[in-house]
């Protein structure tokens, strides 16, 4: 298993941790809050970690289901991979390409490039064998598994991807060695994909998120290590130019203990980075936004409270940041944060599930239709189940 620092749930992956998330989440359900359309989906274990909308006829989401077994007595968990469709009326489960008898993956995000060219990235473990990348591509008509340019001898695990156009396309994520580990960014052309080489001086970084505006401005964020006598982490954003990656250098967090970057979006000229930073502990865990723009990096002042974010998105002018904080009783609750036109960043409203926790949010093209997802507590069930939501 890819281990990777996270900070609130140990040190983990981005994968394993919203598979946490989906098994820990444990309240009963409560009426949606006005402006969140809940989606009514099939009632089963499962976490839909990530969202894009091509229109409100086209709308996907991936993640994983849970599937709880007893093995040799003990209770076991498998991860499946998921893949849900809306289509305007109905919501319905995607089958995805076989992985085999005995296997472990996940779908850790999902983009599209056009309605028949979507892509989702993850990880799968099989026994006996490493953890490596998966790569799937949706042309239409079928899920595919498309082989990816992973290091001989190591393990992969991609966080992420985002899609330019049908042969312009990069995931990013981590890669584990014996002794090392590291960033790894991979771009498909159309015919392959290929390992892109990384900035020099980040062993023990990871990548979680990408975002692209063009060809030539393409973002990837995620964490370094700052001192590795501590093991404290920074923020870590990359930006290819159409040539090669290069590192920006980000305001000093230093004063806010480990920190890092689960999410970064590009709109107007402006790049938008989110995550945590955790100072008090592993349940102590504020959000950290970071703007980029012409005049540089700016790290913007948040509401003084609990909670970490996952994605962000905008809409229009205003900016929409997901995530999840713990309630008293140290269950995952739903929190969001908006940045209105007045440059002010306030406490926003949440699809009002107890138990609920936020990954994914992006903007339907051509509306400013917000859609969410994540995991909340099945009525009845007790069990996680998967959450889309919408806002207008």
């Amino acid at each position: 298993m890819i281990l990777r620092a996270l900070g609130h749930r140990g040190v983990v992956n981005r994968g394993v941790a919203v598979a946490l998330a989906a098994v820990l989440v444990s309240a009963s359900p409560a009426a949606a809050s006005p402006g969140w359309d809940v989606v009514p989906l099939q009632p089963g274990s499962a976490n839909l970690v990530d969202v894009t909308a091509l229109s409100a006829h086209d709308v996907w989401a991936a993640g994983f289901a849970v599937h709880h077994e007893i093995i040799d007595g003990r209770p076991f968990a498998r991860f499946e991979p998921q893949v849900q469709h809306g289509d305007g009326v109905t919501w319905s489960a995607v089958p995805t390409a076989p992985l085999g008898k005995d296997v472990n993956a996940q779908f850790t995000a999902i983009a599209a490039a056009s309605p028949g060219r979507i892509w989702a990235v993850g990880h799968v473990w099989e026994p006996r064998v490493q953890v490596r990348s998966l790569i799937e591509h949706w042309n239409g008509v079928t899920w595919t598994r498309v082989p990816a340019d992973d290091l001989p001898d190591a393990g992969h695990d991609l966080s992420d991807v985002a899609a330019v156009s049908a042969t312009d396309v990069w995931a990013v994520g981590t890669f584990v060695k014996a002794e090392s580990s590291g960033p790894v960014a991979q771009h498909w052309d159309g015919v392959r994909w290929t390992r892109v080489p990384l900035p020099p001086g980040l062993d023990g970084a990871a990548l979680q998120a990408v975002a692209a505006a063009g060809p030539a401005d393409v973002w990837a964020a995620g964490l370094a290590v700052a001192d590795r006598e501590s093991g404290r982490t920074e923020p870590l954003l990359l930006h290819w130019n159409g040539l090669a990656w290069c590192r920006i250098a980000l305001p000093d967090t230093a004063d806010r203990g480990t920190a890092l970057l689960d999410a970064v979006t590009v709109s107007r000229g402006q790049v938008w980075a989110v995550g945590q930073s955790t100072t008090g502990g592993t349940t102590d865990r504020k959000p950290l936004v970071f703007r980029i723009d012409g005049r540089g990096p700016v790290l913007e002042p948040t509401p003084d409270e609990q909670g970490q974010l996952n994605g962000v998105t905008t809409v229009g002018r205003e900016v929409w940041a997901v995530g999840y904080h713990y309630d008293e009783a140290r269950n995952d609750q739903a929190y969001a944060l908006r940045r209105g036109p007045d440059g002010t960043w306030r406490r926003a409203p949440v699809p009002a599930r107890e138990g609920a926790a936020l990954f994914g949010v992006t903007t339907e093209r051509g509306s400013g239709t917000l859609w969410t997802s994540g995991a909340m507590t099945g009525a009845g069930s007790g069990q996680p189940e998967p959450l889309v939501a919408r806002f207008r």
